[in-house]
């Protein structure tokens, strides 16, 4: 089952968006601000994390930097949620690794759009690099086999 993080200092917002995630069969698991992150990203060990920009303690730039600058952690996905929408924060958020940016309040059904975006789009990348390194293996064996063959010849 995939499991998707929320983080956000908002009990309601953790429990609209727990709701709506569990009722499409994710798992869900929350943290109420970004100084949990590594910690329930460590623990729980999500498939995405959704991240709420402002937070009382660490805010979710913050959050989203310590996660892409690990790499144990760098490769979740992780899609912003935020009521701010100013433009300068979306750029943030992209330079910073977000692989998306959600507006609070959203429409009914984007963010279970936006999620299973999310993980087919990585499904999708892990494929693709088993895929190459499989590939490369193969070149690697077929010129190991060819250097035998001018060798024994």
């Amino acid at each position: 089952m995939t499991k998707i993080l929320i983080v956000d200092d908002s009990a309601d917002i953790r429990l609209l968006l727990s709701r709506s995630l569990k009722a499409v069969g994710y798992d869900v698991f929350q943290a109420t601000d970004g100084s949990e992150v590594m910690a329930a990203v460590q623990s729980y060990q999500p498939d995405l994390v959704l991240l709420d920009v402002s937070m009382p303690k660490v805010d979710g730039f913050t959050a989203l930097g310590e996660l892409k600058n690990d790499p144990r952690t760098k490769s979740i996905p992780v899609i912003m949620i935020t009521a701010k929408g100013h433009p300068d924060d979306l750029d943030t958020a992209r330079n910073l690794g977000a692989l998306d940016y959600i507006n609070k309040p959203w429409s009914n059904g984007e963010v279970e759009l936006r999620v299973q975006w999310a993980i087919t789009a990585r499904a999708q990348q892990m494929a693709a690099r088993q895929q190459r390194k499989a590939e490369a293996e193969a070149r690697r064996s077929q010129s190991d086999a060819d250097q035998s063959d001018s060798l024994a010849s």
